[in-house]
């Protein structure tokens, strides 16, 4: 390993502990009595910018632990995962998973799937644009046709289960001017995230129309797909389906 490369990696590790720099580092760094004081400044940066990408990234979740708890979380993340790209647009994406591992945060259980709602949201206003599916593109296509086809979804298009009623909790937790409680027996919702147009929509939806998608997701095609949702939730109405949603901006191609 090259000189450089060695005092980067370093340098680096370094940043992600609260111990003091080992004294080689400093040591290659330059030599005027102030190396470990503009570390530290550095060191402070690193920890404390990347926390306020995730604070963006999670307001509710911010919401719901406090600003302090927060932070120390924040902390711990940004020591344990630091980011990996040049832009912090989606950095947090294991954020859910770390909170979910701490036992302290058991008597929320519901917080982790929360984070997954707020990084979905993110994810999908930046994903990429795509043309809606279009009538004209269906029109003179036979039944039979018609159950062979696979449909693409929109770029931006995420599912999400949960246990909790995390839609309501993270809509009621949009600002600090409501101080409604949820009770956790409200239970279980699914949720498709997409961004159609220019905004972010969160839908809930029935078990389903979630298991539908979810197999269209998987490539399957739309008689596919019917036929495995139909043993899951022999209600499912694929008429009603599509006359809500094959050319609302869910689907962008065949």
């Amino acid at each position: 390993m090259s000189l450089l490369a060695e005092l980067q990696k370093s340098f680096c590790d370094a940043l992600r502990t609260a111990e003091a720099p080992d004294g080689a580092l400093l040591a290659m760094l330059q030599d005027d009595d102030l190396a470990l004081q503009r570390f530290q400044v550095y060191r402070n940066n690193f920890i404390v910018l990347n926390g306020d990408a995730l604070a963006d990234m999670f307001p509710v979740v911010k919401r719901l632990v406090g600003e302090e708890a927060f932070r120390v979380l924040a902390t711990a993340y940004v020591r344990q995962h630091p980011p990996r790209d040049r832009t912090l647009l989606l950095y947090g994406d294991l954020f859910a998973d770390f909170l979910q591992a701490i036992p302290e945060l058991s008597e929320l259980p519901y917080l982790s799937d929360v984070a997954r709602l707020e990084f979905a949201w993110t994810a999908a206003y930046h994903a990429a644009d795509a043309h809606p599916l279009q009538p004209d593109q269906l029109q003179d296509l036979s039944e039979e046709a018609f159950a062979g086809l696979q449909l693409r979804l929109h770029p931006s298009l995420q599912l999400l289960a949960s246990d909790f009623p995390i839609h309501r909790i993270w809509s009621v937790n949009q600002s600090d001017d409501t101080d409604e409680l949820i009770s956790l027996d409200e239970g279980a919702c699914r949720l498709i995230v997409v961004r159609p147009d220019n905004e972010v929509q969160v839908r809930v939806v029935p078990q389903g129309e979630f298991e539908f998608v979810k197999r269209l997701l998987a490539s399957a095609t739309i008689g596919e797909a019917f036929e495995a949702t139909s043993q899951t939730d022999p209600q499912f109405d694929l008429g009603q389906f599509f006359s809500r949603h094959l050319f609302d901006g869910t689907f962008c191609a065949m």
